[in-house]
Parts: structure tokens; sequence; C-alpha cells
């Protein structure tokens, strides 16, 4: 099964015996496990939605200027294609699987945030090893470690800000963080959706109408791939549009997991498949854990 991806503006999509055709290329409906389009001009036959919506989950996203986030819909109800296994075992985990779920998680995030900055700065002093135990502690720790991170973070990209705007930003750095994680999270929640995960229901955010909870946790180890793009290209902070391509191409950026190389958006369904494995099966999950190698600037 593959997972197409529109990511061209003037794209124009119709339905031919089978298949979807734009311009000269091809595709047959029947492989497709699921549709994400980014184009903002897209334009679809109304046979082909049709088609496709009782196919595979078919997610639309458009950048929002005016919210500083990205917006999403879908042509067909989100919860008809479910993995019944994982989502009732997701939602009966024993308060043990769930902490240890949870605390690997943000653990991973805060290791793959000390290697970048040990990346911007070789000469910060290393922090004690942290070891996940309860969630609580974990949380308390993530807190620290963020203040932390974002103190050194900005002083190393030459900002003179102590912290991150998480909402309405408009310090140009905080918009282009804001728009990759949007990045970020649209992916990993299409990436669910694919495997019949409903991401309302979450592990370590509270439960809030309309938010993808369960994306809200599973990005917190991929955040770093964000905060290095950025990194990377500070002398384009100000532009929205090129800031926009790089994240694009961060997502077919080659990083290092499980012993080989992949792409970020491979990484996204890997590491996604691996956390559905661990609900119905004993293998282990295997959050994203950023490679010293790949995080040199």
């Amino acid at each position: 099964m593959k997972h197409l991806v529109i990511s061209t503006d003037d794209a124009s999509l119709s339905l031919r015996d089978g298949t979807i055709v734009s311009g000269e290329r091809k595709i047959a409906i029947d492989i497709l496990a699921s549709v994400q389009c980014f184009g903002r001009q897209t334009v679809w036959t109304q046979a082909l939605l049709n088609t496709l919506a009782g196919q595979c989950p078919v997610v639309l996203a458009r950048w929002n200027s005016d919210a500083e986030k990205w917006q999403t819909c879908g042509v067909n109800a989100k919860a008809r294609h479910v993995n019944p296994t994982a989502l009732q075992r997701l939602c009966r985990l024993p308060e043990t699987a769930s902490t240890h779920l949870s605390s690997l998680l943000l653990h991973t995030k805060i290791c793959n945030q000390l290697t970048l900055l040990h990346m911007l700065n070789p000469e910060w002093p290393d922090r004690p090893p942290i070891q996940a135990g309860s969630l609580t502690r974990v949380l308390r720790l993530e807190a620290i470690y963020a203040k932390s991170f974002w103190a050194k973070f900005f002083t190393a990209t030459g900002n003179s800000l102590l912290y991150r705007e998480k909402r309405q930003p408009t310090k140009p750095i905080n918009v282009a963080l804001s728009y990759g994680y949007g990045f970020l999270y649209h992916a990993i929640e299409w990436t669910c959706l694919a495997h019949g995960l409903e991401c309302s229901v979450g592990l370590i955010h509270k439960h809030r109408k309309n938010r993808p909870n369960l994306a809200c946790d599973l990005i917190e180890p991929l955040r770093c791939a964000v905060e290095l793009t950025v990194i990377r290209h500070l002398d384009e902070i100000d532009d929205r549009a090129r800031m926009a391509s790089r994240f694009a191409e961060m997502m077919e950026t080659k990083f290092h997991y499980r012993n080989n190389n992949f792409r970020l958006r491979t990484i996204i369904r890997m590491m996604i498949l691996s956390f559905i494995n661990s609900l119905t099966s004993k293998e282990n999950f295997h959050p994203f854990h950023l490679h010293a190698r790949d995080a040199c600037l």
C-alpha cells in the first residue's frame, strides 16, 4: 500500500479508469492507504473525491497565516478506518504502561534537546544523566530543562529572548518554530489516521476538544528536527515562503533511526508503527533519538 503526498500548488486531479490522473502522471487508487494534500489551489473532480472517500483517509491541509497554524479537514469520517485492537489497548492501558510510554517520549525529547545544545556550544556543561521514572518526575524535569533549553537556544541564535512564544508568536524565530511544528503535527496526525489510530485519545496531554492529543504526544521526540532546521537557516528566518520550503525539505531529510538512515517522513511512519506494535504485541516502543552526527550544523 502507498501513501500519496501532494505538495504542488496548482495540481489538477481527475478520475479515469480507476486511476488518479494529473497531467501525464497516473496512480492506481486501489493501492493507496492514504492521501494528504498541501496544495492550496489543487483542483479535484467530485468523482475522484467520492471514490477516494471509500478507499482511504484523505486529509487536506492549508496554512492559516492569521492563526499561525496548519488547519486540516478530511473528505470522510476520520474514525472510519480504525485499528480496533490498538485503539482498545490504548484506551485501556494500565497505569504503569501508560506512565512508561509517556516518560519514554518526554525523556527522549529531553535527550534530543541536550544533543542539539552540545552541537550549538560544546563548552556548555553536561547535565546529570536523566532516568525515566514516574511521569510526575519526568514532567517536572521537562519543565526545568525546557527553561534551560530555550534560554541557550535563543542565545546561540543571537536572540535576547528568554522563553518561547507558543500562542500567536510575533518574533520571526518563534513564528518559524510554530510553522515547523505545524508541519510535524500534520504529518503525525495524518500517519496516525492512515494506520487506524484516533488522535483524540492521548497519553500525556489533557483531553481538549478538537485537539489531536496523540499527535501532541508523539511529536515530542521529533521537535528537535524543527529546531535543527531553524538553526541551519537563520539567514532566511524572516522569509516565510523560504522557511516553508525548508520545512518541506526537512520532511525528506535523512536521519539515523534504528541502525539505518531514513527520511524524516519515513521515520514518523516507522515510529508510529513501533508505537502500535508496543500496544498490540510485546515489542518495545522505539522513539526517535537524535544522533550527534545528524545534529551537526
